[in-house]
């Protein structure tokens, strides 16, 4: 590598330069190098001698040649490279896509240890993220919440399909039907429904002298009235009154 002071004036852009930074970035950049004067040095390679010296021209850097210049800056730091043409066109098409990406928990973690005494509005202004984005790392930086005991999950609804065939379906209407009239139970509270349309509802003034059932419960109703109907299950007395026909 051999690193040398360029004269601003003796460098010059490669004409089919592709790189284009937003006016943001291109001002974090600028208020980088004038609060540090630390950048990484522009690759140049040498065009050859005019009257006034060497001429170089830009392979990676022009952005920074471009701040530096509205810095007032007259020289520039430059890797100076012994390249062709050929190699010219495909340095400029790779050494701005040739980078690596950060993994985000370890960004986060180097984010949150520049935070101390910082606002994120302060920290997006020495940094690529904007605000938002700053926000999003520090709150990644921060430890897991404590899992919820098991008590404190709520078992999610699971529902259930099922395809019947005529019969089966009078037997699953009736037994709606006969756990609303023994129960008191309005089916519709419990989602089940017919293909037809919800079945087995009582009338409001008769709800409340009806024992009430759980969704359990009811289904538990359902499931033996139709065991028993196709002679699959002995006829039982359940906790919740006699089932048997």
């Amino acid at each position: 590598m051999i690193v040398r002071w360029i004269p601003l004036s003796r460098l010059e852009p490669h004409p089919e330069n592709a790189n284009r930074m937003a006016p943001a970035m291109k001002g974090k950049l600028k208020r980088h190098i004038e609060r540090t004067g630390r950048y990484e040095p522009l690759v140049v390679r040498p065009l050859g001698a005019d009257p006034a010296g060497e001429r170089y021209q830009i392979l990676n850097g022009h952005h920074r040649a471009e701040v530096l210049r509205e810095l007032g800056r007259t020289e520039a730091r430059c890797d100076v490279w012994e390249v062709d043409d050929e190699e010219a066109q495909l340095l400029l098409a790779t050494l701005n896509r040739l980078e690596g990406r950060d993994d985000p928990s370890a960004r986060a973690r180097l984010v949150a240890g520049l935070a101390a005494g910082r606002s994120a509005e302060e920290l997006a202004r020495l940094l690529p993220e904007p605000a938002d984005g700053v926000e999003r790392l520090l709150r990644l930086a921060q430890p897991p919440p404590a899992p919820l005991a098991p008590e404190a999950v709520e078992p999610p609804a699971r529902p259930m399909t099922f395809f019947l065939t005529e019969e089966q379906h009078a037997l699953v209407t009736e037994a709606l039907r006969e756990a609303s009239n023994h129960f008191g139970i309005r089916i519709s509270d419990f989602g089940l429904t017919t293909n037809n349309n919800t079945v087995g509802q009582k009338p409001a003034a008769q709800e409340d002298k009806r024992k009430r059932l759980t969704r359990n419960e009811a289904l538990e109703q359902v499931a033996l009235w139709y065991l028993e109907s196709r002679n699959r299950s002995p006829t039982r007395h359940s906790r919740f009154g006699d089932v048997a026909r």
